[in-house]
């Protein structure tokens, strides 16, 4: 018999892994933005490409959905040459992956 605390503990470590890998694509494409680097289309690329699809066990969907709108506006104002409203759009979307993965590392 498995126990289903063991269960419920696996499951909140894999959705903690999922977000952390976001998490660092964000940091990436962060940095890529600050540095003005060339490759910064393909690190915004990135974070796009690790937000497709749902999350593990779907509890986090919804954040997801949240993340990908601001991402997408990140990048079209980055596009446009806003270079501030565009890293607002991403540091507001860090800061709600964080404090996500705050909150639920307490579930």
């Amino acid at each position: 018999m498995v126990s289903l605390k063991a269960g419920e503990r696996a499951d909140a470590a894999l959705r903690t892994a999922h977000l952390l890998r976001i998490d660092s694509y964000m940091d990436i494409a962060t940095i890529a933005m600050w540095t003005s680097s060339p490759r910064v289309d393909t690190m915004l690329g990135m974070v796009e490409a690790s937000l497709r699809g749902g999350s593990p066990g779907g509890k986090d969907d919804e954040l997801l959905a949240k993340l990908r709108a601001l991402v997408r506006e990140g990048r079209e104002y980055l596009a446009g040459g806003d270079f501030s409203a565009a890293m607002g759009r991403m540091r507001v979307a860090h800061d709600l992956l964080s404090l996500h993965i705050i909150r639920s590392s307490g579930e």
